[in-house]
């Protein structure tokens, strides 16, 4: 995933942005590879580990990344259900209360997209641990929310969340990072 799917994706919507690939193309390369991870996600709510709700926020339609992130998770021994883009955060707190997550994980590509949804992820973090993910993220709004900041590329932000101890029925459950004051 890091060396070819998450490099592909950054390839494709340069390209996009530069105007080299046409809309459709970028739809087609995207489908193919959401079509492949899909296979790569097979059976990921399945099993006994810690339960993981990912989605992306209103407006939010790039959510590839977040596909592999979910991917990873799973090989960590993570129960995922992933909601996939563009979901209403009332949705998404309602889904958290009725599934009772271990961690919810927002995803977004633009700071835009977590732009006025204080309350809303704040009333999500007292559902279940929260966690803010991809470029839109930003410190200010995860310490706002205490929500825990995951960086890096997706496969990197998954690795950030503790494995699951196979050994061990109870997770350890991801907290908030306090801000760096630096």
């Amino acid at each position: 995933l890091r060396e070819v799917v998450l490099p592909c994706l950054h390839e494709l919507g340069e390209r996009w942005e530069h105007g080299e690939v046409s809309v459709a193309e970028e739809h087609f390369a995207s489908s193919l590879l959401r079509g492949r991870m899909a296979n790569l996600a097979r059976g990921w709510g399945q099993g006994h580990g810690p339960l993981a709700l990912l989605a992306c926020p209103p407006g939010e339609r790039h959510d590839l990344p977040l596909l592999a992130f979910g991917i990873v998770l799973h090989r960590n021994g993570w129960r995922v259900s992933y909601i996939g883009a563009d979901t209403p955060l009332e949705d998404i707190a309602r889904t958290a209360a009725d599934l009772r997550p271990d961690l919810v994980v927002l995803a977004a590509v633009i700071p835009e997209r977590f732009e006025g949804l204080d309350a809303d992820l704040s009333r999500l973090a007292r559902i279940a641990p929260l966690a803010l993910a991809g470029a839109g993220a930003t410190p200010v709004v995860a310490q706002a929310n205490g929500a825990l900041l995951l960086t890096g590329d997706p496969v990197t932000a998954a690795e950030q969340i503790p494995p699951v101890d196979r050994h061990r029925q109870d997770a350890r459950r991801p907290q908030p990072v306090e801000a760096d004051d630096s």
